[in-house]
Formats: C-alpha cells, sequence, structure tokens
C-alpha cells in the first residue's frame, strides 16, 4: 500500500479514502491498518476547530455515506474505503474494486457494532430497556446457531427495500459464511460475522478501551489522559450490569442456558491480552497508555496537536 501513496506522492496527488464517520469502528479499523504498514492516516485537532483529521496524513479519509461508496469510488472521488458490507461486495459485483483485507485480518474476533441507548431513556424505561436487550440476544443466537443455519433467510429480511435494500446475492456473500476477494475468488470465512458465539453480545470494558485508546490516538482526544480515566469512561457507557439482568432473565425463561453466557460472577470485563492484530502488537485493556506507547505512528504520553 505504501508503494502506492508514494507513487501519488510523486505526482503531486492526494490519495483519497472513504470511512463511514469520525467515531465509527471503520475509521479507527483503517486507521489501524494503515499505520500498521507506515503510512499515517491524520490527526484530529478539536482544539484548534479542526475536525479533518486530515493533519499530517499520507493518505486522506473522509465520511462517505456506505450506500454511495462504490458509486464515489467508481467516479474516481476516492481510490478506496473501509465500510461494513453489503459494499464491498457490491464493488466486486460491479467489478470496479475488490477487498484487500477485512477488518477480522487486521484484528482477529473484534468488536463491531453496538446497541447504545440515552442514560435518560434508560433510567426511564427500565423494563423495556431489559427487554430489547433479551430480544437482541435472542435473534444474535438465532443467527449463529446450527452452523449459521438461519443466515439465509436473514438475509432475505435484509434485502428487502426497509432494510438494506441491496440484492440477496450481495449480501449473502459475505453472511452465510463466505467471502469474494474478487470475483471467482470465494473462500470460506465462517466467523466472518458473528453475532453470538465467543461471546459477542457481551459489553466488554476492554472493548470499550480499545476504542477510547483509538480516540486518544489520532487526536479525537486532544488531552493526556490515565489509565484510571480510561476505565472510568467505559465503566459508565458500558453495562454488563444490565446485560447480566437480560441473560439472566432469558436463563429463568428457560429459551437459553448458563453455559451460553460468561460467569457474571467471575467476570471482570476484561479479555486477556490479545495479539490478533495484523501488527503483531499486544493489547492489554487494563492498561491503555503502555498500549499507547507501544506504536510508532499516533500520540502518547504527553503529545498535543
Amino acid at each position: 500500500m505504501k508503494p502506492v501513496i508514494d507513487g501519488y506522492k510523486a505526482q503531486g496527488k492526494p490519495f483519497k479514502m472513504g470511512m463511514v464517520f469520525p467515531v465509527s469502528t471503520h475509521n479507527y479499523e483503517l486507521r489501524y491498518w494503515l499505520a500498521a504498514g507506515g503510512i499515517h492516516p491524520g490527526y484530529y485537532a478539536p482544539a484548534r476547530g479542526d475536525t479533518s483529521g486530515q493533519i499530517n496524513a499520507d493518505a486522506l479519509l473522509s465520511v462517505t455515506p456506505p450506500p454511495q461508496m462504490p458509486a464515489t469510488m467508481e467516479a474516481g472521488t476516492i481510490s478506496g474505503y473501509c465500510v461494513g458490507e453489503p459494499w464491498n461486495q457490491q464493488a466486486v459485483f460491479k467489478g470496479i474494486g475488490v477487498p484487500v483485507i477485512t477488518d477480522y485480518e487486521i484484528w482477529k474476533n473484534n468488536p463491531e457494532k453496538v446497541f447504545g441507548v440515552s442514560s435518560d431513556w434508560a433510567e426511564k424505561y427500565p423494563n423495556t430497556h431489559i427487554r430489547v436487550v433479551k430480544a437482541m440476544i435472542r435473534a444474535a443466537k438465532w443467527l449463529d446457531e446450527n452452523n449459521n443455519a438461519n443466515r439465509p433467510e436473514a438475509v432475505k429480511i435484509l434485502s428487502r427495500s426497509q432494510y438494506v435494500g441491496a440484492d440477496y446475492d450481495v449480501i449473502a456473500n459475505s453472511m452465510t459464511g463466505t467471502f469474494e476477494y474478487e470475483k471467482g475468488d470465494k473462500r470460506e470465512i465462517p466467523d466472518f460475522n458473528v453475532f453470538f458465539r465467543h461471546h459477542a453480545t457481551y459489553p466488554y470494558y476492554s472493548d470499550a478501551i480499545w476504542y477510547l485508546t483509538q480516540m486518544r490516538r489520532w487526536g479525537q482526544i486532544a488531552e493526556p489522559k490515565s489509565d484510571e480515566w480510561f476505565m472510568k469512561t467505559a465503566k459508565e457507557v458500558y453495562r454488563p450490569d444490565i446485560y447480566a439482568q437480560a441473560a439472566k432473565a432469558l436463563i429463568e425463561d428457560g429459551v437459553m442456558m448458563a453455559s451460553e453466557f460468561p460467569d457474571f460472577d467471575k467476570e471482570d470485563g476484561f479479555k486477556p491480552p490479545q495479539s490478533d492484530f495484523i501488527d503483531g502488537v499486544t493489547y492489554d485493556g487494563k492498561h491503555p497508555n503502555d498500549y499507547l506507547k507501544s506504536f510508532k505512528i499516533g500520540l502518547k504520553g504527553d503529545d498535543q496537536i
């Protein structure tokens, strides 16, 4: 990738890429991948009023709505993008681009989507909150059970115009345990989309802290923060206590088993240190500042933009 960008620089041209939103998982995963390859994705400087995220950037990242990404790339406005499915597979089907890497290869079993509500709503409707979480846990299990046997039915639902609206075959390419890197190169990746396996629905504090480290790394969090701050912030947002209430209710209802969930009496909210990143850097959520210091590219310590 770096030789490509160096080639653009030699011609005096910017290398532009699209991502979903400045606080999306796609932004942080794209930045992580670029930085792992020695490419600076740029800094944010909110204190200076610069929210472009392009300060000192080798590659210029900007927001592009997901459904518009294939057409935007086809028009030449961007040269690549990072987005969730089915918009990568859409580019393959249209013959205008190929995926070069998946987030599974950037960070194995990485967290992706979250269900979030405001604290005011949660306090006003506690019973509704628990019931919605119960429903989402059951849906996640349904999507994964019996080796993804229910995925084709899910794809039919998602392909409806009131939902994703993409063609059935495009959505099925990644939802049913496969991924097509280019026409004819379809590979088996049963864990490309995981909804319940590996305790995927559990709100681990360490997942929240990882995203906070990336916000700090790229300047969205402008000031240095203590390890205690990272922990406190994660606990204010991620609520395993609410999740446990929903899970225990499902167990009492007889629709799920205790063995399908973490041991709530022993769980501290932190995954063991993880090394399944593309650059091999180990992440320990209990030591976020040490983690930030391990990167060659990005803010660390008392660094400010």
